[in-house]
């Protein structure tokens, strides 16, 4: 008897969605900040780091020199190799290395502490609440002890100035902290809305499988940017004689085969495929990395079993079979070619007396 329960038939959300909109645009806001304060502060060094070489202060000039070219070809790297995350943390170590040097020798006229204020900041929105946390924490701690005036530095920093600037550095640490945290508490909030939002418009309300607009907006697009994909074998299913059943049993029973139908080939394809309702008693399957005649089998087997399977409801008994047309794709290019001819052969398979796979045209 076909299964009606509800089941977990909604792990193709997960496999061929991504969290979309509002995660895209908070990677493209690090993203920007990123690249924006890496080639905007390098400039800025630089600048620094010649004005030190005119003073004649060497040192401090070849630390912000190191700094603006390693930040610099950090971001570079980034753009190149498309791994963000690896090079925020990256540009993080060589800006916390550099800014402990710049401490040490006192800065541009000794101005060296005033320049750290931005950087509990700049670590939260890079790093998150709670790396960027730990990061601004171990930093604080690094400066509370080359600051200490037991630790003989080149630099000359007044035990006013210094008590004064851990006291408002403290405090520019806590508010970044609690600006980032709810920031990040309204952007998951926004995320599962909009991610509640796309799972519901691209879901079948019926059947609770993908629906048309899902397959038009994200799983062609998916296939578009993955080649692994492919081949691709596509199936068009169309339940035999189902408008027979909506008129002897009425539209509540023909509903309900409906998502027996789809319950029973949601659990007996493999994982990694997908199955769309695409319309009334019509489905598509897509098996990935799977040539035409692999597709014609793992078809025919769901076959073997939908009409295997018998519908007790009302005091009646029926069975309900399928008809399945089967093509094979290679390329995104050829999709939309290879749909039309998977729905060819399914017509020709009803043509042929259904219940049937066809996967080749007569010769």
């Amino acid at each position: 008897m076909l299964n009606n329960s509800d089941g977990d038939r909604m792990d193709w959300w997960e496999k061929f969605s991504e969290r979309a909109t509002i995660d895209d645009i908070d990677r493209y806001r690090k993203k920007s900040i990123f690249y924006f304060i890496s080639f905007f502060g390098a400039a800025v060094i630089l600048y620094f780091s010649a004005k030190s070489y005119q003073s004649y202060d060497v040192t401090l000039s070849v630390i912000l020199l190191f700094g603006a070219v390693l930040i610099s070809v950090n971001a570079v790297l980034a753009i190149l190799l498309k791994k963000d995350d690896i090079h925020y943390y990256f540009a993080v170590a060589c800006v916390l290395i550099m800014l402990l040097g710049v401490v040490y020798t006192g800065g541009y006229k000794n101005t060296a502490l005033y320049w750290l204020y931005p950087m509990p900041l700049i670590f939260f929105v890079l790093l998150g609440v709670k790396i960027g946390g730990v990061i601004n924490f171990l930093f604080y701690i690094a400066l509370l002890i080359l600051l200490h005036p037991s630790v003989s530095i080149p630099a000359s920093y007044e035990p006013a100035e210094t008590s004064r600037f851990f006291i408002s550095f403290a405090l520019m640490n806590f508010i970044s902290f609690i600006a980032d945290y709810f920031r990040h508490q309204s952007h998951s909030k926004l995320a599962k809305i909009s991610h509640a939002k796309l799972r519901q418009a691209y879901t079948d309300s019926l059947t609770k499988l993908p629906n048309r607009r899902f397959l038009s907006s994200v799983l062609t697009d998916r296939f578009m940017k993955n080649s692994e994909y492919f081949p691709l074998s596509l199936v068009n299913i169309d339940i035999d004689h189902f408008k027979a059943i909506n008129d002897t049993y009425g539209h509540q029973v023909g509903d309900d085969v409906l998502k027996s139908f789809a319950a029973l080939c949601t659990e007996n394809i493999r994982k990694d495929d997908v199955i769309v309702r695409t319309g009334g008693e019509e489905f598509l399957l897509f098996f990935v990395s799977t040539t035409k005649d692999q597709g014609a089998a793992l078809a025919e087997k769901l076959r073997e079993l939908i009409a295997g399977n018998s519908i007790h409801m009302g005091g009646q008994e029926f069975t309900v079979t399928a008809s399945f047309g089967v093509a094979e794709c290679h390329r995104f290019e050829a999709l939309d070619h290879a749909l039309k001819i998977a729905d060819k052969r399914m017509y020709l398979a009803k043509q042929w007396g259904r219940n049937q796979v066809v996967s080749q045209e007569p010769e």
